[in-house]
Order: structure tokens, then C-alpha cells, then sequence
């Protein structure tokens, strides 16, 4: 079967990470499932009106078209829908004729696989990941771009959102068609279980001539973006943690720069247990996981955050808000569930996951993950999806 793929959110050389979970997902697709990417973005310092790249992944090949960007807005938006009509011939030219669409996350890129539709008679699947859905933004969702992307839904001959959740926020806002759940994945191959699998308190650092116990270790990954991570409350409950006890220190990876977070910790002499990483490769990321004791997120809305899957496979407990489709995969066994901006829970979780974290079974928290989300897993099922639309 050959997929072309159109990504909303894609990885650019100025934000390598963007999207980088839509590219894992079609990279865990069956061999026999050929995947294109088709992407038009701008270009720096360009002399040519357009370039085309292929750059080879894992199991696809994508065809990045950078262009020269004019600097009116509206003929930069039909430039880029005519390199995408041009790109759709050179695939067509140089890999093959398409047997269906994938389109990942509705707007922008929708309004091609729509018009691709209209004007060739192209079926497309769409998976869903955005958290525009989602109540609390009720306020961004309208007018002209919620009738363009609930159009762009209802054309759609599949939709698989990565959470029952985000699928149910679909259906609120007008979209009715029919829906299969498919949940992000993650590489269990890359993330696994700490070896050999001890006790907090029993691993030891040296640090000169001394041999000092290793603190437990509290992990966090995010963007940082406050109105969404709340990652605010989560210093101001650390603080008052601080006061209870010393045990712990929160290790913090983070996507952009975070500079009054930063001021935060240091005006309330927090250094010796925050910690900020910064952006850090995917296996150092994992490596972050096997030196967990357990996973924190406190956010204020979410779909099914892959940081949540990514510490599963690592056999990492998580303490959680009950926002989005968290819920459908946080279960006791795995970790513990708050309520949505609720400090003194989150105060409460923390003090339980301290001197608790130990007594989770680690193997059937990972166990959970490779029968759930692995590689082999979603990508059979979303091949699966693409069978019945084009048979």
C-alpha cells in the first residue's frame, strides 16, 4: 500500500522536534505500507523560487519543498498550495500514485487533502493529536477556522484521535463521522527499565572523596508553556515541599527557554533541588526515565502526552491531573491521578510517590506499555485502519 503522508505540525531545521511524534508514527507502519512525506515550509537565503529535498527516515521517504517566501501573506499561502499541487505530481513521478491520504492534525494542511479529495477523488484518513478541542479553548476554536477544520473532519473517511477524550471534544464541536482510537506510541526499544532495577535509596553517587546517597529523583518533561503545563504550580508546590523534607530533587527537560521559571527557583533558594536540562536528545531523554524514581505532569489540559507513554515503557510510575485522555491509561497500578490545578493533592501525590514510588511493580507498568503502545502494536493497527478505507 502507498500512503502519502501531510503533516500540520513537521519537523523544520528551526524546530526539529515539532511534530517529531507524527513522523514516529508512520515510521512504525508495516514494511509493506510505503510512506511519503510531502511538506512545503520556507526557505533561507533562497535565489531559486523553490527547491525540492528528499531526506531519508526510517521507513519513509520525505519530500521537503522549501520555497522563497514573498512577503505578502496571501500570495505566500497560494504559493504554498501550489508547490503542494506540485508536489503531489513529483511523488506521483518519481515513488507512485498515492492509495490513500494521511493526513496528521486537521488545519492547515487539511484544506489540501480536502481539495485533493474534491478535485482527484483521493480518500483521506486524519489522526488527530490537537488540544484545540479541548473546553478550555472554547474561545479559539470559532468562526471561520471551526467550520474550516470540522468540514475538513467530516470529509475525512477515518478519524483516529490518540485518545476517547479528544474524540468525544471532536463530537462537541460538530464533528460526526466515524471514529478508531489509537493511542501515541513509543519506542520500547529505547526506552526500558533501569538495570538493575534497586531501590532509590540504595543508589549512591561519589562526589570527590565522598560517597553521599543519591537523592530520589522527581522527573518532568515539557514545553514549559504555562497555560497548558502549569509547570508554575508545580514550583510553588515544591516549595512547600522543600519545607517538609530533602529527599528529592525535580529534574526538568525542557523544549524552549525558561527564564522566569528559572528566576523562580533562584529567588526562593530552590537550586539544590530543581534542575534544568534543557533540550536533550531522544536518548538522553530515556536515559532521564531509567534515573526516575517517578514522572510528574500537572497540566491543564491535555490529549495522551507521549511523556506519559515514554515513562510506562521505562517501568516509571507517574502522578498525573485527570485532564484529556490520561485517564484512560493512569490507572492505580501505574501511578496516581489528581484533580486539574489542585496544589495540595499534587503536594499529597508527591510525599506518597517519595516514599512509595519503590512498591510499584515496574515490569507490569512497562508490560503495560509494549502490549499497549509499542511500534508493532500501533502501527498494525493504524495499517489495519488504512485496509478497510481503500478495500
Amino acid at each position: 500500500m502507498n500512503i502519502l503522508h501531510l503533516l500540520s505540525w513537521f519537523p523544520t531545521p528551526d524546530d526539529p522536534t515539532l511534530g517529531n511524534f507524527c513522523v514516529r508514527m508512520i515510521d512504525a507502519l508495516p514494511e509493506d505500507c510505503h510512506s511519503v512525506i510531502l511538506s512545503v515550509c520556507d526557505g533561507k537565503d533562497m535565489t531559486k523560487s523553490f527547491e525540492v529535498k528528499e531526506i531519508k527516515g526510517a521507513h519513509h521517504t520525505h519530500v521537503q519543498i522549501y520555497i522563497r517566501p514573498p512577503k505578502i501573506n496571501a500570495i505566500r499561502k497560494l504559493k504554498m498550495l501550489r508547490m503542494y499541487q506540485y508536489g503531489l505530481r513529483y511523488i506521483k513521478k518519481h515513488f507512485f500514485k498515492p492509495d490513500l491520504i494521511h493526513l496528521h492534525v486537521a488545519y492547515p494542511l487539511g484544506q489540501v487533502a480536502l481539495l485533493w479529495k474534491k478535485l482527484y477523488g483521493y480518500k483521506y484518513v486524519m489522526t488527530e493529536h490537537w488540544t484545540i478541542y479541548q473546553p478550555q479553548n472554547k474561545d479559539v476554536l470559532v468562526g471561520g477556522l471551526k467550520k474550516k477544520i470540522v468540514k475538513i473532519a467530516n470529509n475525512a473517511a477515518l478519524i483516529m484521535p490518540v485518545s476517547l477524550d479528544l474524540q468525544h471534544c471532536m463530537e462537541g464541536h460538530g464533528v460526526h463521522n466515524n471514529f478508531r482510537v489509537i493511542y501515541n506510541l513509543v519506542n520500547t526499544d529505547m526506552f526500558k527499565l533501569r538495570q538493575p532495577c534497586i531501590d532509590s535509596s540504595q543508589r549512591t553517587i561519589l562526589r570527590g572523596n565522598d560517597m553521599h546517597v543519591w537523592k530520589k529523583h522527581i522527573l518532568h518533561i515539557s514545553t514549559l508553556r504555562d497555560e497548558a503545563k502549569n509547570f508554575s504550580g508545580i514550583l510553588r508546590v515544591i516549595e512547600r515541599l522543600r519545607q517538609q523534607r530533602d529527599d528529592f530533587e525535580l529534574h526538568v527537560i525542557h523544549d524552549y527557554d525558561a527564564p522566569e521559571f528559572k528566576a523562580f527557583v533562584k529567588e526562593h533558594h530552590l537550586e539544590e533541588c530543581v534542575v534544568f536540562h534543557g533540550k536533550k536528545t531522544s536518548a538522553e531523554v530515556a536515559e532521564a526515565y531509567q534515573q526516575a524514581d517517578f514522572f510528574v505532569l500537572f497540566s491543564n489540559f491535555e490529549n495522551l502526552p507521549c511523556v506519559i507513554v515514554e515513562a510506562f515503557a521505562s517501568g516509571v510510575s507517574v502522578l498525573s491531573t485527570a485532564v484529556g485522555g490520561i485517564a484512560e491509561i493512569l490507572s492505580p497500578e501505574r501511578g496516581i491521578l489528581i484533580p486539574q490545578g489542585d496544589e495540595e493533592a499534587l503536594l499529597q501525590g508527591m510525599n506518597q510517590l517519595l516514599d512509595h514510588s519503590s512498591e510499584y511493580d515496574r515490569a507490569a507498568i512497562r508490560q503495560y506499555a509494549l502490549s499497549t503502545f509499542s511500534n508493532e502494536i500501533i502501527g498494525r493497527q493504524i495499517f489495519e485502519a488504512y485496509k478497510e478505507v481503500v478495500d
